[in-house]
């Protein structure tokens, strides 16, 4: 017995007539006489009786077709929850990124996205660097943006924004006037042996961009004076402007907030100083339509971005 053969017979009860079930089954009237024939040997009863061109439930035939109308139900029911459950995961989206980030460069990426894809909804995550990558391997979130490198080989990424390291220091400080701005962004260029006896403020050394900071300066011949260390690059900003030291800082924090409260930024004479920023998902999973979708978006936002 299947779904379908309870499908009929129940139909034919309502319509009290083979001919009119079969027209409302857009099938044949000798096929449907069939199906029911074969229905109720599998039973062993009848179901119907069948006098001239009228058509009557026989008793099994009305338990049949009251029990058989809730399985109906049911399996409609079922196909609607699944349906629903379907839709729902495809309609959204687990984000992971940092405090940081999620400040910058979401207000960036989800007016558009949104725009474009308004039922798609988006439950973010935000956790520091270590952490997220930790989320991944527990398949907890769809996929993280964050900063190379990564520390799990379990992990594939595709680059979206190359990050530009600058250096701050505060606006009054003595040197900051000696340097002469560069024609093309009105930005200075540093050489870091020149802080080499300044005190610094630092991320913390669990902090990702930490190493490349140390490589930096250790670069330039000496050893940061780390005064200050904290888990925040608005914290080493504010901290630099307010006279505390001086520190590394992601171009995106040029021209945010009002600049009478910003330090000095200045493009360092180094090798290397950018840094990827990707989108990172656990290797073997396939991303969603939804997800690629968020990623084309996220890509294009940075690059228009850089365009202006």
């Amino acid at each position: 017995m299947q779904l379908r053969d309870i499908h009929y017979a129940v139909t034919v009860a309502h319509e009290l007539s083979f001919s009119k079930a079969a027209q409302k089954l857009f099938i044949s009237q000798p096929a449907l006489s069939q199906c029911i024939r074969k229905l109720e040997q599998e039973l062993e009863t009848p179901l119907f009786i069948r006098e001239n061109n009228a058509v009557r439930l026989t008793s099994a035939g009305e338990l049949f077709v009251k029990d058989g109308s809730e399985i109906i139900r049911m399996s409609a029911r079922l196909k609607q929850g699944i349906a629903h459950i379907a839709n729902t995961r495809e309609e959204k989206l687990r984000i992971g990124i940092s405090p940081f980030y999620s400040k910058h460069y979401l207000p960036r990426i989800i007016p558009a996205f949104n725009r474009l894809y308004p039922s798609v909804s988006l439950d973010i995550s935000e956790m520091h660097s270590a952490i997220l990558e930790q989320l991944i391997m527990e398949d907890k979130v769809d996929f993280c943006m964050i900063p190379l490198p990564l520390d799990h080989k379990d992990i594939d990424y595709q680059p979206i924004y190359q990050e530009q390291i600058l250096f701050a220091m505060p606006k009054n400080h003595v040197l900051y006037g000696r340097l002469t701005p560069a024609l093309s962004s009105g930005m200075p260029f540093i050489d870091l042996k020149l802080v080499k006896h300044e005190p610094f403020v630092f991320l913390k050394p669990e902090q990702k961009f930490t190493s490349m900071g140390m490589r930096l300066c250790h670069e330039a011949g000496f050893t940061p004076n780390i005064i200050f260390e904290t888990m925040n690059w608005d914290t080493v900003d504010a901290l630099v402007a307010n006279g505390m030291g001086m520190g590394f800082v992601p171009e995106i924090l040029v021209g945010t907030s009002s600049q009478s409260e910003k330090p000095a930024y200045c493009r360092i004479m180094a090798e290397n100083t950018t840094r990827s920023y990707v989108v990172a998902y656990k290797k073997g999973r396939e991303l969603s339509a939804a997800a690629n979708n968020f990623i084309y978006v996220a890509k294009n936002s940075f690059h228009n971005n850089e365009a202006e």
